[in-house]
């Protein structure tokens, strides 16, 4: 089965390529054996100590790897070279150098981001959803209607931002198994990963549902990446993988009319 490997800034803690596996060692435990093959991808909180054989593992194997900050920010992300081959990555170009292209490309991005933050907003503040449905929403309206919400519910910037890592680094997964380019994107044309940021753009809200309704969240958790956090992930990662899916079916079958 399929796993996500999470690891965060702890004292003693190393991480070391052994063969076909990982052998992750930190005080007060066993060390313990994680197969390379098991692992889908990685989010690395903090400073951990890894060998750059481990990180040749998962190259070798086109494991994306997230980078998160003490803030929980993601600040980089790394793919192999090879990752998905980027088998499709012709039908993107053609798409893209046209503006007609990205731009009924960018409409179709914006329309499904429309869609989710109504939808999230159905789901927790009816009022709300009433009135963007008349007049329609703007990205500073939602996010200070996210932001009030989560101050209500004690659920902290930094649980959001790591989150959001944690989904990205999902869909960076997603589109290269697919065998798409995660640089060629439409809104964000031009800018490294502009793909992986335009699909986390049309699925923030179903983020920000993560966040906004776990309320198990630990609010003040002394962690970069809090165990909440990584179990709320993985409890949801099944539910978003399916709707990525989705987005991906489309995109390409939009691609092929363009």
């Amino acid at each position: 089965m399929e796993r996500t490997l999470f690891l965060n800034e702890r004292a003693g803690l190393r991480v070391r390529r052994d063969g076909p596996s990982l052998w992750i060692e930190q005080p007060g435990s066993a060390g313990s054996r994680v197969p390379v093959r098991l692992i889908r991808r990685v989010l690395i909180a903090g400073n951990v100590a890894l060998d750059a054989e481990s990180l040749t593992a998962f190259a070798e194997r086109g494991v994306p790897v997230t980078l998160v900050g003490r803030n929980g920010q993601a600040v980089a992300m790394v793919v192999s070279c090879a990752s998905g081959l980027c088998v499709r990555r012709g039908l993107q170009i053609g798409a893209m150098d046209h503006p007609s292209g990205r731009e009924r490309i960018s409409a179709w991005l914006r329309a499904w981001e429309r869609g989710r933050r109504l939808a999230l907003a159905a789901r927790l503040d009816s009022a709300t959803a009433a009135r963007w449905r008349c007049l329609g929403v703007r990205t500073v309206d939602y996010e200070q209607w996210v932001q009030r919400l989560g101050h209500q519910l004690g659920a902290t910037p930094r649980q959001r931002r790591l989150l959001h890592a944690a989904v990205s680094t999902l869909i960076l997964d997603r589109i290269t198994e697919r065998g798409w380019d995660p640089h060629i994107g439409a809104v964000h044309h031009g800018e490294p990963l502009g793909f992986v940021k335009d699909c986390a753009m049309a699925i923030r809200a179903d983020t920000d549902r993560l966040w906004l309704e776990q309320r198990r969240l630990a609010p003040h958790s002394e962690v970069a990446l809090s165990r909440d956090v990584a179990e709320c992930f993985e409890r949801h990662r099944p539910r978003l993988a399916r709707l990525l899916d989705r987005l991906l079916d489309q995109y390409g079958s939009l691609l092929q009319e363009l």
